[in-house]
């Protein structure tokens, strides 16, 4: 479904280059984007992500018996990591659920919000449920940078440094949810759309002595691979086994049941699975493409799945899956990419 982004004219006064969905890319250099969210804040439009709307007093056990975690725990202002599996235990897609007052809402991130809701909606036999496709009715704004607190306060007249991470203030029919896209701390705004244009213009011009700046997915992209964050469609797909993505997060061993929930309890006995995602850093000034070789000793033992280059670090920040054997960190690996070679290592195992 393409949605149309109520403020893609002032994304285009602001000189921003827009994706084929109409969506910022980058408003400036990428790399000065990136320093801005170092240092200070910056505010980017990614309502290219799913919403959907589940009411009906049995939303909660409905969900609870098709996703990993265990959504019983989500209350009125909380969030919730999980994931919807096949019944073999690959990705469908990667959520983050806010519980609010008769509601739960959900954020689809990358995994398209109607095959999300076409999944869901199999399973609703007798249950009182209702699942609405809200993508189109609200915008998703994020904060992100270590002044991302101030800047709503100084422009929403909100606290929220002490929100707990995935917890959520409304105000009014808006939510404000803390959460950390990038590694530098941030919070997520979602709202109706015909107030979209007020917020991210009183962000623009009410932000005290800093300033706040509007950020494109590009340097996004780059935070979210220095911080080691995988993205559904780039990092992990359907034929991802959940414990291969890492997850860690977002399952729940001592919950009942749920779909996938016996492959992933054979694999956890078991003790291990055949690759792990990984963080790595490539001694290049070029990203590898994707699917790029990771080798080790002159053997296959891996790929890559998203590469950026970190002005911070000066080297190229990349996710991939890793053997088992070689999933560790600090293992020494080598990138083949358009018949060249280049050292990396790998930082992290999700």
């Amino acid at each position: 479904m393409i949605v149309s982004n109520p403020l893609i004219l002032h994304h285009e006064r602001l000189g921003a280059q827009l994706d084929s969905s109409s969506y910022p890319v980058s408003f400036s250099d990428p790399a000065d984007e990136y320093w801005t969210i170092k240092k200070t804040a910056g505010i980017a439009d990614i309502s290219s992500s799913g919403r959907l709307i589940l009411t009906g007093k049995d939303r909660v056990t409905f969900l609870n018996g098709l996703l990993t975690n265990d959504v019983t725990q989500v209350k009125e202002d909380g969030g919730q990591h999980t994931a919807l599996l096949s019944p073999k235990a690959r990705v469908l897609a990667d959520l983050y659920l806010y519980g609010l007052a008769d509601e739960i809402l959900i954020d689809t991130g990358s995994s398209p919000a109607g095959k999300v809701q076409e999944e869901l909606e199999r399973f609703v036999i007798t249950e009182d449920v209702k699942i609405r496709n809200a993508t189109s009715e609200l915008v998703h704004l994020t904060i992100q940078g270590p002044e991302s607190a101030r800047a709503i306060k100084e422009t929403l007249r909100v606290a929220v440094e002490d929100l707990k991470p995935l917890h959520h203030k409304s105000l009014g029919p808006s939510i404000i949810i803390s959460r950390d896209r990038t590694g530098q701390g941030g919070y997520d705004i979602i709202l109706p759309n015909q107030e979209a244009e007020a917020v991210w213009q009183g962000f623009l011009l009410n932000t005290g002595d800093f300033g706040i700046k509007p950020i494109g997915s590009k340097a996004m992209e780059i935070l979210r691979l220095e911080a080691g964050y995988p993205k559904y469609g780039a990092d992990i797909d359907q034929d991802m086994i959940v414990l291969e993505a890492g997850f860690k997060d977002g399952i729940s061993f001592t919950k009942g049941c749920y779909m996938g929930q016996e492959v992933v309890a054979r694999a956890t006995h078991i003790g291990r699975v055949n690759k792990q995602l990984v963080k790595l850093e490539i001694e290049s000034p070029d990203p590898p493409s994707t699917r790029s070789k990771l080798k080790s000793e002159g053997v296959d033992v891996g790929f890559v799945t998203s590469a950026a280059f970190s002005p911070g670090l000066g080297k190229v920040v990349s996710l991939g899956y890793a053997n088992r054997d070689h999933a560790k960190e600090g293992t020494k690996l080598t990138v083949e990419s358009s018949n060249n070679q280049f050292p990396a290592r790998i930082t992290k195992v999700i």
